[in-house]
Parts: C-alpha cells; sequence; structure tokens
C-alpha cells in the first residue's frame, strides 16, 4: 500500500505578541454599557469550548482544540509567545517529542500529522493506528494497516526522513534510554521477538522465537530487561529477559499449577519492577467462581452482598483473578492477592501491598465499601491490620510514593501507619482546624508527600499544611484561613499526573519537590478571583498573579519556567494563556470569540443572604445586557448546589444546549440570571433547598430591579428535583422547569442505576441526596422532601423534560410527575425524547430544548 506523504505547508499566522493583562475588566452592575448590542443570529459561528491538550518540553508550543457546535473541531499548535500558530484537523494521541522539534497525532481518518516545529513543514501518513517518538526524539515508529489483518511498523529516521518498513508487525516497544526498539513479528511457521538497532539498520537481535503467540510486551524503566508472555496450544508461560546478561528466565504453567492448585496463568497485563527485579501478573481461576447463566433470567438473591448485575461483574472481572509477584532471579512466586483478601493496591516498585475483601461488610449501601485493610510484605507474605471497618473512597486512603506509609481519614481525623515498626498516628487530633469537608462528609485532601523526605502534605478548607510522619511536626504552611483565600496545590497536568499506582489506582498518590518551588492555585472566597502562588522553604507564600475568572488546565514546562493556564468568565470567553515564571508576566497566546468581546455581554454582582440558622450563603445575580435601572425585568433562577461559582464559566450564546439552558441566550434578551448557593440539612435536601434558594431571591428583591411577578426557575437532574420539589412549597415562582428530575423518593430509593448497576439507595442515603439513612427508618422526612407526595400543593407551571433512555434518574419519574399533575388539573408539559439520556446528545434534539425552555419562560416572564 501506498502511504500518503504529501508535503503540507502548514496555515501559519505571524503574531505580534501581546501581553495579557492580569484582570478581565470587570463592570459594576448598574452601569449601562457602550458596546454593541448583540443579536441571535451570530449564535453560530462561536466555538463552545477550547482545552489544552499538551505543551513542548521546552514551553515553547502549546496544543490546543476548540469545540463548535456542530460537532466541528479543530487543532491549534502555537509559539507560547504568540509569534507563530497553524491549524490542524481534530485530532487526538498529541505528542511533541522530547527534543522538542517535532509534533505529532492522528486524525479520526486515522492519518498521522507529523509537524517540523523548525520548519513548519507537515507531513500525513495513512491507515495508522498508533506511533511514538524514541526517547531522544530523533525516531518516530508507526503502525500502519496495511490489510483486515495485517499490520506494518514504519520507523522514520527524523533527521534524514529515511524510513523503513517492516511487515508482519504484532507490537512494538520503544527502548526507554537507547535509539532501539523491539518488535514483535508474526510468521507462517512461528513469531519472533527481535531488537532493532534504529541507527545501525542492520543490527538486529533475535531474542526469542516461538511457535505460539508473544503478547503483553513490557520493558523496564532501566531498559535492562523486558517481560512477556507466550501462549502455545492454549497453554500461557511468562517470560523474564535479562538484556544485559542475554539471559531468559520462564515462569512456567506448571509452576503456577504447583503453587496455585485450581489456577493458571492470566492474559491480563503485567508489570515489572524499575529495578528489574520482580514481576507482578495475574492468575485466573480454572473453574470459575461464577458461571455464565441463561442469558434469559438471572436470579437476585437477598442475601448477596450486592445485586445481581453488580456481583456478576465483580466475579468476573476480580475475584476470579489474583495478583501474584514473580522474582526472576530465585524464581520465587509469592501471592498478593489471596481468595480471602481478593483486593490489592500498591506500585509495582513497592514492597508491601495494600490488600482488603470488598465484600466484608457488605450491603452497607454506599458508593465504595468499608474494608479491613491489611498491610502486606510481599516477599514473606506477612499481613498487619491497619484500619478495621475502613471506608475506602479515594480521598480516604492514600499510600505513600515509596510504600512505606499509609494515610487515612477516620472519625473526622488523618491517621498515619508506618510499616517498618507498626506504628499507628493520629495526626490532627490535637490541631484546632476541621480537616473534613462536612458538606460532602469526605476529608479535604492529602495530595502527596515531599521528595526524599517523611513529610506529608493534607490540606483543611483553607490551607496547606506539611506533617512530619513522626507526628512531631505540624506546620501550616499557608494563611488562607485569614483572608479567606483557598489554597491547593496545582494539578501539573503536563505530568498526566501519573498515580504511580499501577495496581488499582484509586488511592493517589504524589511527590513534590520544593527545590523549585511548589506551585499552588488560590482562591479569593470574596472576589472569585484566580491565582497562583509558589511555596519554596522558609519563603511566605504570596500570590504571583491574580486572574478575573476561573483559571484551569493548568501545565508547566520542564524548566520550571513556564506554567500555561485556561482562563474564562461568564462574560469574558476563553483564552489560552503562559505565565513566565523569571519574569513573572503573563502572556495571551489566544483569545477564543474575540468578536464576541465587542457586544454587552452583562456583568454581575454577589448576594450575601443568611438563613434563618444563621448560615450565611452567597449567590451571583448577572444583570442583563443593556442594562436600564430605569426599568424592571424578569429574572430566572438557576440552582443546582453551589451555582455562584458557575460565574466563572463562559458559555457562548448557543442553541446546541444537552440540557436546554444557555445562561447567555437569557443575558442578551432583558433576563436577570440568579446563580444561589444552597446549603443542605441531612435528611431535608427538598427543604434546605427551599430555605435557601427562597432567602436568596428575596434578598435579591430587595433591589427593586426585578419584578417579582416574573420569576422562573430552573434545574436538571439534582436541580430538576430542587426545582420539581421547591414549586410544591411556594407560589413565588411564575413558571419552573425541572429537567431529568427525582420526583417520587420512594419510588427512586428502590430503583437501581443500570449504567452503574448500583441502587438508588447509596445515592439517597449518603451522597447527593443526603438523607442519611435508610427510608425505612425516617418515612416521614422521605414523604416531606419528596415532590410527587407534596404535588397537590403546585400552582406554578411546570415544564418537565427527560430522555428515555436515562437510567441515572429513571425516565418514569419525570412521568410519574406529569401524570399527577394532569390528574389534578395543574399546567403542565412533558418532553420525552427518543434515544437520549440523562443529557442531550443528538443536535436536534438540544435545538428543540433548548428553544423550547427559552419560548416557555418567555410565554410565562415577559409582558
Amino acid at each position: 500500500m501506498n502511504l500518503n506523504r504529501l508535503g503540507h505547508k502548514i496555515e501559519m499566522v505571524l503574531l505580534i505578541p501581546t501581553f495579557l493583562s492580569i484582570m478581565f475588566i470587570e463592570a459594576s452592575g448598574a452601569q449601562v454599557s457602550q458596546r454593541l448590542q448583540y443579536t441571535p443570529e451570530l449564535n453560530s459561528q462561536w466555538s463552545k469550548g477550547t482545552s489544552i491538550q499538551s505543551i513542548s518540553n521546552n514551553g515553547e508550543w502549546v496544543a490546543f482544540s476548540e469545540f463548535f457546535s456542530e460537532n466541528e473541531q479543530c487543532l491549534w499548535v502555537m509559539a507560547s509567545n504568540g509569534s507563530k500558530k497553524f491549524k490542524l484537523p481534530d485530532s487526538d494521541y498529541l505528542n511533541f517529542s522530547l527534543n522538542n522539534e517535532w509534533f505529532a497525532g492522528i486524525t479520526k481518518r486515522n492519518k498521522l500529522l507529523l509537524v517540523n516545529l523548525k520548519n513548519f513543514q507537515e507531513k500525513r501518513y495513512s491507515n495508522i493506528l498508533s506511533y511514538s517518538f524514541s526517547s531522544d526524539g530523533t525516531y518516530l515508529a508507526m503502525i500502519q494497516q496495511t490489510g483486515a489483518q495485517d499490520k506494518e511498523l514504519l520507523l522514520l529516521n527524523l533527521n534524514n526522513e529515511g524510513i523503513e518498513h517492516f511487515s508482519n508487525l504484532e507490537t512494538f516497544r520503544w527502548h526507554p534510554i537507547k535509539n532501539q526498539l523491539f518488535k514483535v513479528i508474526k510468521k507462517p511457521e512461528n513469531t519472533q521477538l527481535i531488537q532493532h538497532d534504529a541507527i545501525n539498520l542492520h543490527n538486529e537481535k533475535l531474542l526469542i522465537e516461538s511457535s505460539g503467540s508473544i503478547e503483553n510486551l513490557d520493558i523496564s524503566a532501566s531498559g535492562n530487561s523486558l517481560i512477556f508472555q507466550s501462549t502455545q496450544e492454549g497453554i500461557i508461560n511468562l517470560y523474564h529477559y535479562n538484556l544485559v546478561e542475554d539471559n531468559l528466565k520462564v515462569l512456567s504453567e506448571k509452576t503456577i499449577l504447583e503453587n496455585y492448585p485450581g489456577y493458571t496463568l492470566s492474559t491480563r497485563k503485567c508489570y515489572i519492577t524499575d529495578n528489574d527485579s520482580k514481576v507482578l501478573f495475574y492468575i485466573k481461576k480454572t473453574d470459575p467462581q461464577y458461571k455464565e447463566l441463561d442469558a434469559n433470567v438471572q436470579t437476585w438473591k437477598s442475601k448477596d452482598p450486592w445485586i445481581e448485575p453488580r456481583m456478576q461483574i465483580y466475579l468476573e472481572n476480580e475475584a476470579n483473578y489474583l495478583l501474584s509477584a514473580w522474582f526472576p532471579v530465585t524464581g520465587k512466586v509469592s501471592p498478593i492477592e489471596t481468595e480471602k483478601l481478593p483486593s490489592s493496591a500498591l506500585d509495582k516498585d513497592h514492597e508491601f501491598a495494600l490488600v482488603y475483601d470488598q465484600l466484608k461488610y457488605e450491603p452497607l449501601y454506599k458508593f465504595y465499601s468499608n474494608v479491613d485493610l491489611f498491610w502486606k510484605n510481599i516477599q514473606t507474605g506477612d499481613t498487619t491490620l491497619v484500619s478495621k471497618d475502613q471506608y475506602m473512597n479515594n480521598n480516604f486512603v492514600v499510600i505513600s510514593p515509596n510504600g512505606q506509609h499509609i494515610s487515612y481519614f477516620k472519625n473526622n481525623d488523618w491517621w498515619l501507619y508506618t510499616s517498618f515498626n507498626g506504628r499507628t498516628l493520629n495526626l490532627t487530633s490535637d490541631l484546632e482546624e476541621n480537616f473534613e469537608n462536612t458538606e460532602n462528609n469526605s476529608p479535604w485532601g492529602n495530595p502527596g508527600w515531599l521528595k526524599n523526605s517523611e513529610k506529608m502534605i493534607f490540606y483543611d478548607e483553607f490551607d496547606i499544611w506539611l506533617m512530619s510522619s513522626d507526628g512531631k511536626s505540624k506546620k501550616r504552611i499557608t494563611k488562607g484561613r485569614e483572608t479567606n483565600k483557598t489554597y491547593r496545590i496545582l494539578k501539573n497536568q503536563a505530568l498526566d499526573f501519573k498515580n504511580s499506582l499501577e495496581i488499582n489506582p484509586i488511592f493517589p498518590t504524589q511527590v513534590y519537590s520544593l527545590a523549585n518551588g511548589i506551585a499552588l492555585t488560590v482562591f479569593d472566597n470574596e472576589t472569585y478571583k484566580s491565582g497562583i502562588a509558589i511555596w519554596k522553604d522558609n519563603q511566605e507564600v504570596k500570590p504571583l498573579f491574580w486572574v478575573e475568572g476561573k483559571m484551569d488546565q493548568t501545565f508547566i514546562d520542564a524548566s520550571p519556567g513556564k506554567i500555561f493556564y485556561r482562563q474564562q468568565r461568564f462574560d469574558h470567553p476563553i483564552t489560552i494563556n503562559s505565565f513566565d515564571l523569571k519574569k513573572k508576566k503573563s502572556h495571551l497566546i489566544y483569545q477564543t470569540n474575540k468578536e464576541l468581546l465587542q457586544y454587552d455581554l452583562g456583568t454581575s454582582e454577589f448576594i450575601d443572604y443568611t438563613l434563618s440558622d444563621g448560615t450565611r450563603l452567597r449567590g451571583c445575580l448577572i444583570y442583563p445586557a443593556n442594562y436600564n435601572p430605569q426599568k424592571k425585568y424578569p429574572m430566572i433562577v438557576k440552582i443546582y448546589e453551589r451555582e455562584s461559582r458557575n460565574i466563572n464559566k463562559f458559555e457562548p450564546p448557543s442553541d446546541f444546549m444537552d440540557v436546554g439552558f444557555n445562561l447567555m441566550n437569557f443575558i442578551l434578551n432583558d433576563y436577570f440570571v440568579l446563580l444561589p448557593d444552597i446549603s443542605y440539612a441531612i435528611g431535608n435536601p427538598g427543604i434546605s433547598a427551599f430555605n435557601s434558594v427562597t432567602a436568596a431571591v428575596t434578598e435579591v428583591l430587595k433591589k427593586e430591579k426585578i419584578d417579582k411577578r416574573r420569576i422562573g426557575l430552573i434545574g436538571h437532574s439534582f436541580g430538576g428535583y430542587e426545582t420539581a420539589f421547591i414549586v410544591t412549597q411556594t407560589d413565588l415562582f411564575a413558571t419552573a422547569v425541572a429537567g431529568a428530575p427525582v420526583t417520587d423518593f420512594v419510588n427512586y430509593y428502590h430503583d437501581v442505576n443500570w449504567e452503574w448497576n448500583l441502587t438508588q439507595m447509596w445515592r439517597i442515603e449518603n451522597q447527593q441526596f443526603r438523607m442519611g439513612d435508610s427510608f425505612y427508618r425516617m418515612k416521614e422526612n422521605y414523604y416531606a422532601n419528596s415532590p410527587l407526595t407534596n404535588v397537590e400543593r403546585i400552582t406554578t407551571p411546570l415544564l418537565l423534560w427527560t430522555g428515555k433512555m436515562d437510567t441515572n434518574i429513571n425516565w418514569n419519574q419525570s412521568v410519574n410527575m406529569f401524570l399527577a399533575l394532569k390528574r389534578l388539573g395543574k399546567e403542565a408539559e412533558l418532553l420525552l425524547y427518543e434515544d437520549e439520556a440523562h443529557t442531550l446528545l443528538k443536535k436536534e434534539n438540544q435545538i428543540h430544548l433548548t428553544s423550547t425552555i427559552y419560548q416557555w419562560m418567555e410565554t410565562y416572564l415577559k409582558e
């Protein structure tokens, strides 16, 4: 097959660098704008979102995608100083070479785009399935589909553009340090594993040939060892090849049967340690614990820990497999997971593993299980109980990077277990600060450890703490509590936020170094501005710069010299920016939807209000474009949980909304929009929403800018539930829209989320609905907070909508509410969308829903 290697001159534009003002201009609420007036005919031209995908190692280049309403997407690659940019087709698997000279990605049509960042020339290669650069960026290897089952390896020398072709390829791996690759070639008579020298084209070495397959090829980080599996006549063997000693070790099926009667080697992915000493692998039951049942029937048993669909997934995907360790030098095999403790979490280089049984305390009707946590020595097999009845949400348990410690959150405190001395310490019991987020019943966080240190990092509501593993040193690093600012460690997406836990990576752990300083994000809880600060030893942490609105998608180059970030606010389209850490200057790389800046997009102000129990809350009131203080306006109240921070989210005017609501559509058409925060009391989610939302509206009406007869309420999902409930308690709202709402608490409590194969009991008792206990122990509360139970009180015209494939919130919840309203003679409409789930994906349905909701509000709120 001929390659498509057409040369392309990149669409490049030279730009005059401009520095970004540190803040967007913030207008006060009552100003009359002098900017242009918007018309809906412009809607179709705006991009809906922009996301940073990758940066070059030296920080000179950034790649980001831009999305448009009609499922269109393009890829931008720009110089970070703004001097050069080029536009490419929408692509995935984006990478810059480590030498910063090349950029590559694969288009939706499986064409590899290869861009020379020195001369800006582009080449394209057809039918490419995957690719990777060599470690120094001077070679590129690609797998090309050449037939229905045939693949070819293309090895491109990026210095001279010479290319080699290797047919009958199965897979390949680059050496992590050298310009060598290891390829698996399938021939009619056998399968070969070959070491190929990319520099010396004729230097190849046959490492092994097998009459069966060669699979799961991997190489250690040192580059000294390979591992792979070979299957011959149904028999699986695991191999370890020492490249330095030219030595091959095998873990045979026979050895597995001797050590694990009733088990055989699995073809699941294997792992090799960085120092080449240990291989982690899975074994599988020869007689699976769970046999395939009649496809026409499931048998559900009340004594099972979980409902049948979830039990089936657990037994098939986890309980029938056990993780073990093989030490090739000695030949020793050690079990990590056992039938009694069949789950684990660890890094491949750890000498210890966290092991537990997910079913120990089930059923508990939580998303995650409570378990007895054990720390296991992989070499000796010794186990030690770390924490009994421990909740296993990924925020609650953290394994240290060196595998010597485990921190866990229990009874509102952080605890630390140390493996080498068996000591358990309560780290936070003597501190006044609360390390639990009481609103979500979870810890604020334990993001990681300092490099080469026995010190770990914790969060409280506002600040960052550093604590030693012996409990003797506990230091608050930041001073956010005093200034109402929240400090957190900046997530550097350039590192892909590697968990370092290859096995069951739900217990995140990260290593941070103070050598060059640790970048922090800062959020001002008064102004909702975002900033960045640097944490260095013995230096006061102060913000380097502030921006108006939200800052996210942060990338830091390898120096580190630059921080890249995305910025947005409801009235300012997304920008892609960089901040030079040495020059301490921000730079605008790209402004999306630039033409929108000439239009009046509204202004905003904060609204503070207090509940009867003294709880202080905040809302954000967004003014209509071209606001005239001499007239009164209708208002839309958009609710969910903490909506006020959505002032920092930009969405252009659009008719393509997956939940039907577009803020700008209303702001640009003479509406106020209120985004209130809600405070929840356990056992009363609906009543809490009613109290918070009505308090916010009451406060806004004091300003006499809004016509109290023309207020609409809207929410989706949990916000849809809140909307449906609130209109049973008050006639404050002239109309309301509830999307995919829960309307019957009792029915929903006894329902199943078929996407996750979980009952909805966990969500009502322990998650978002915050009931706190079973229906059977607090029936009055369930009835009191259920919209359907109180439906007779509704006087507000209500529009309901849902997708008929929604199992997150069963679509019959909307049907039930509508039928009750119909039977009672209330004013209501129901939109049921075929082949749609919790949100709408089809563009024609998005247009229909968005326009219907807008017209519904116009009907009831406009004079």
